[in-house]
């Protein structure tokens, strides 16, 4: 997997809110002809929990047969069912994707390091082709992956290449490339970019690439990040996804506003 940026896809939908895979591959495929190395389908910034495993599958397969590279896909599964997340880490290695992202099993509070390490143990038992890379997203899944976590299981399970660190958690960061020096970290916050690469991180996943990919890039390459503290602070304030998707309809058109309940749409120009 190439080190850089991967954008986070928003994800375009229709009146019934399903996925528009035709908006969502042109989309893509901009994305990354103006830098991105690749792009992650059903991510959190893609409302991926709210879609179903019938519809995903069916994604993958709609918009690789419209152009976009499977190996510029990273798959994420969005769902703490078990079954649904082998299922599509099976699809996605069917159709040759880049990787998938998993994220730990949430809902259930209280959930112990042997509860993780098995669900996880579970689904890359099932897949032991596919490249996989871990989310850390304990804001979201309520469920942190220690340091203990992704040390067992990256020695246990050789195709996990990666992990995706969107708490904004630099220490974490710092100790993980520390502890597993083979991993590549990607951080999910863009201003955590140039420091993250400092300690050998190798890029980041994230959401403002939807927009600005140039910018997003530019920050990678050279941790300059005095055009990106503008553009963030025009939105630190809003609600993330539908403040990106109400910025990406002033581009490409309203049917990128909408959003799937219980998020609302943005409604208002963002300042």
């Amino acid at each position: 997997m190439e080190n850089g940026i991967y954008a986070a896809a928003l994800t375009p939908l229709r009146s019934d809110f399903e996925c528009d895979e035709n908006a969502l591959t042109e989309h893509c495929l901009n994305l990354i002809k103006r830098g991105c190395k690749g792009v992650v389908l059903f991510g959190t910034t893609g409302e991926g929990s709210s879609f179903s495993l019938e519809e995903k599958r069916r994604v993958i397969k709609r918009v690789t047969s419209l152009g976009l590279d499977p190996k510029k896909i990273i798959i994420a599964n969005g769902s703490s069912c078990l079954p649904d997340t082998i299922d599509l880490v099976q699809s996605a290695a069917e159709h040759g994707c880049l990787a998938a992202l998993i994220a730990p099993p949430s809902f259930y509070k209280d959930v112990t390091e042997d509860g993780v390490l098995a669900f996880y143990r579970k689904v890359l038992e099932k897949a032991p082709s596919l490249p996989i890379l871990l989310y850390h997203i304990p804001q979201f899944s309520g469920v942190a992956l220690s340091i203990n976590i992704v040390r067992t299981l990256c020695a246990e399970f050789p195709q996990i290449i990666g992990l995706k660190e969107s708490e904004g958690n630099l220490p974490l960061t710092k100790a993980i490339l520390e502890n597993v020096p083979k991993l590549q970290v990607f951080v999910g916050f863009e201003k955590q970019i140039p420091e993250a690469v400092s300690y050998g991180a190798s890029g980041s996943i994230c959401g403002m690439a939807n927009l600005w990919p140039e910018l997003i890039c530019s920050v990678y390459e050279t941790g300059d990040l005095t055009e990106l503290e503008k553009v963030s602070k025009s939105i630190e304030h809003l609600p993330f996804i539908p403040c990106f998707k109400a910025l990406l309809a002033e581009q490409k058109g309203e049917r990128w506003r909408a959003v799937i309940p219980p998020i609302t749409p943005l409604l208002f120009e963002p300042q």
